[in-house]
């Protein structure tokens, strides 16, 4: 966790922020302008802890992006220094001088300002059969030719990058195979098309760039996905694919989910211009959204996706905090009320601060106060003015009773999908009780859903046993960025590792994690609108990559004690390490993807997913997995090599050679379906059986060699669920199989 510190003006009354009757501002956007107005100039400068705001020239520069009301009418940007980045049609990725921000909202060619918010970071036998099944596929077991990503783009947006660590030059060791860097956070040669980072674009600039800052997270990532270095077990998924680079630095905080997509943009933008298909991987979170699918971020990624061009996100690591509550209203109850409650030691990161973000229903208007509680003798201390989304009125509010610092709530109706919003940013450095807790009360319609997220960095929410208020849950855990969009991919992460031994030592040996059991970190579904996530399930604990040889050389880098293997290459030391989190497990996925991606480069994120459904594993940990998916699991825990056969199947290639375990496809099936078996066997006789046992079918079918393809006939069986039985001398196989 990073520090985070806010320093404010305090004000002696409440600052209430003006706006006309049509909100145009989203609550973040107006929560930033109460404290940029009310804050010295001093004071401005620091406020890209909590928003994502740069220093350009002497002047305050926000990211975000800008809704315009008819995509062709650009009028009043240029002279109010708007700096247009991307444009996807109505959307415009921006940024704006602070002080021009309430102006630019009120221009008649915006509909609505949505500053950016900064976003958070959140292999050794990866490979085996036992986990990603990804080493039959390096090995070509069955197939006219080996799966490595060869002629596939794998793009990363992270931070922490080594760009010329030994994983990321071809296995030869000989050519880099980073193809482009653009560093979003230092000045240069700009990208064609964007106004602010440097590109490099050559082998020379970027081995000599080094690194982006010093950190380890996307050295990691990245060598996950696709490191080639095959000196150590420590490659990655995909070690023939082609690398591009976008750095997105999380300890600056000038970047946010705007600069993601434009990364996104610029990635899927060269993978064009080479003609190669590509996969880009996000381990990156936060929580401020409507967490289903419709906020501009999510938009935006689905429309840039399709055919050959997929995005795989990390669900989050929240699934130990109750950072999620939930209310429907009804006729007797039409208010929510909730508590934050502060990790217990806030107090190493200076202040007790918090994001809450709270979402109703479509054309459904809401009001929230800021309160105050006393949990100890039940009672509010402190009840400010409500805010309303009709209004979007908005209070910044400085030293209310019991609280020492500011708490800042503002109010507005989404444009695109018509949810109430309100967003409450706490930022304060005591309280003038241990019993006492800040928290909200929401007031909607009867049958209003009202869900509420905290930030669940340092926060989360809680009732403390008082059932006239919600408690928190871990439910709707995964994060907005990669884990709510309708196309991108979601992974979860299980164990498959919970003891290495660390070079420097030996207190991080043990993750106290169950290997092939979900990890506890894991964050959950559903989405609000009620979707499966995550998509998938893959190996984050504890995994071996590539680190940053400026954290992991010596004793005062972040990542000394994580080092497992330290290699000497030409001289030169180069550093493998552990770490755990879905941020590693979706780098599995990513590669794997790339693998497919180079069997079949028309991959859609719907395609991705029926392989999923199809060829995902399940097993004693997992359970027995529904059609529809499971919110702890997905379809299940990804299977590189099943999952590459059944793309060959799509593709209509008739030649896919054997399986590594028994399978039944295509699934759900009509008319007919066919199985495979990974190796000879004899007398083979296949049944069809009802959920209780009676059997529908069956046929001897006597010899059949590893690979080949056996048909079975469905015609006449009613649509349903059975199972289907495969015995032989040495095969005994039963799965489900849906009949259509």
């Amino acid at each position: 966790m990073k520090k985070l510190l806010l320093t404010f003006c305090l004000l002696a009354a409440l600052l209430l922020l003006p706006l006309h009757a049509e909100v145009k501002m989203s609550p973040s956007t107006q929560n930033f302008l109460l404290n940029y107005k009310s804050s010295t100039p001093a004071q401005q400068t620091k406020l890209k802890s909590r928003y994502a705001v740069s220093q350009h020239e002497g002047q305050s520069i926000v990211s975000a992006f800008l809704h315009l009301n008819d995509e062709n009418d650009l009028e009043g940007l240029d002279e109010n220094q708007v700096v247009i980045n991307a444009q996807y049609g109505t959307i415009l990725s921006v940024r704006i001088p602070a002080d021009k921000l309430e102006t630019v909202s009120q221009l008649p060619s915006v509909q609505y300002v949505e500053i950016g918010r900064p976003v958070r970071t959140r292999m050794n036998n990866v490979r085996s059969a036992d986990f990603s099944n990804a080493d039959a596929l390096h090995a070509g077991t069955g197939l006219s030719q080996a799966y490595t990503g060869k002629d596939v783009i794998v793009g990363i947006i992270d931070g922490g990058f080594q760009y010329n660590h030994i994983n990321f030059y071809d296995s030869e060791r000989q050519n880099l195979r980073v193809k482009r860097v653009w560093n979003q956070n230092t000045s240069g040669t700009l990208p064609d098309g964007f106004y602010y980072g440097r590109e490099y674009t050559t082998p020379e600039e970027i081995i000599a760039a080094k690194q982006d800052y010093a950190a380890s997270h996307a050295t990691h990532v990245a060598g996950i996905a696709a490191g080639a270095y095959k000196g150590n077990d420590y490659y990655g998924i995909a070690p023939d694919a082609d690398l591009v680079f976008v750095s997105y630095n999380e300890h600056d905080n000038s970047t946010s989910n705007t600069s993601i997509t434009d990364g996104l943009k610029y990635i899927y933008d060269y993978a064009e211009s080479v003609g190669k298909p590509c996969v880009v991987n996000m381990s990156l979170g936060y929580h401020i959204g409507p967490h289903d699918g419709s906020s501009t971020f999510d938009r935006i990624c689905d429309n840039l996706q399709g055919s050959g061009r997929l995005l795989v996100g990390a669900s989050g690591n929240e699934a130990e905090y109750n950072m999620h509550a939930k209310k429907t209203l009804t006729p007797d109850d039409t208010t929510m009320k909730s508590l934050v409650e502060f990790t217990p030691s806030w107090y190493l990161y200076g202040n007790m601060t918090s994001t809450v973000d709270i979402w109703g229903d479509a054309d459904k208007p809401l009001s929230a106060k800021v309160i105050v509680y006393d949990i100890r003798n039940k009672r509010e201390v402190y009840v400010s003015e409500a805010v309303s989304t009709t209004a979007g009125t908005s209070e910044h509010i400085t030293d209310p009773t019991g609280v020492d610092g500011t708490i800042d709530i503002s109010a507005a109706t989404d444009p695109y999908n018509r949810k109430g919003n309100i967003t409450i940013d706490i930022n304060i450095a005591s309280l003038g009780s241990s019993s006492y807790y800040v928290g909200f009360e929401v007031t909607g319609p009867e049958e209003t859903t009202i869900n509420a997220w905290t930030d669940a960095y340092m926060s989360w929410l809680s009732n403390f046993g008082n059932s006239e208020f919600t408690n928190g849950d871990n439910q709707s855990s995964m994060g907005e960025i990669g884990g709510t969009g309708k196309r991108i991919i979601t992974v979860g992460a299980y164990t498959s590792c919970n003891h290495i031994e660390h070079k420097n030592s030996s207190m991080y040996n043990d993750s106290y994690q169950t290997v092939d059991q979900l990890a506890s970190f894991s964050s959950l579904g559903p989405t609000a609108d009620g979707r499966m996530k995550p998509d998938i399930t893959a190996p984050g604990s504890m995994i071996v990559s590539s680190l940053n040889s400026s954290t992991s050389s010596n004793r005062n880098g972040e990542d000394y004690y994580y080092v497992v293997k330290q290699e000497n290459v030409n001289t030169v030391n180069y550093y493998f390490g552990s770490m755990e989190g879905t941020s590693m497990a979706t780098p599995v996925v990513t590669g794997i993807l790339a693998t497919w991606l180079q069997a079949r480069p028309d991959l859609t994120p719907e395609m991705v997913r029926e392989v999923f459904a199809q060829t995902a594993k399940t097993d004693s940990y997992t359970g027995s997995i529904a059609e529809t998916g499971s919110n702890q699991w997905g379809y299940g825990k990804i299977d590189a090599y099943n999952g590459l056969l059944y793309c060959f199947e799509i593709s209509g290639i008739d030649e896919t050679g054997a399986p590594t375990r028994p399978m039944v496809y295509p699934n759900p099936a009509s008319g007919c379906c066919q199985f495979l078996l990974p190796d000879n066997d004899h007398n083979i006789t296949a049944s069809i059986y009802s959920l209780n046992g009676n059997i529908i079918s069956s046929r001897y079918i006597g010899d059949v060699t590893a690979g080949e393809q056996c048909q079975l006939d469905l015609n006449g069986i009613p649509a349903g669920i059975y199972f289907v039985r495969i015995t032989g001398e040495n095969t005994h196989f039963t799965t489900k199989l849906s009949i259509r």
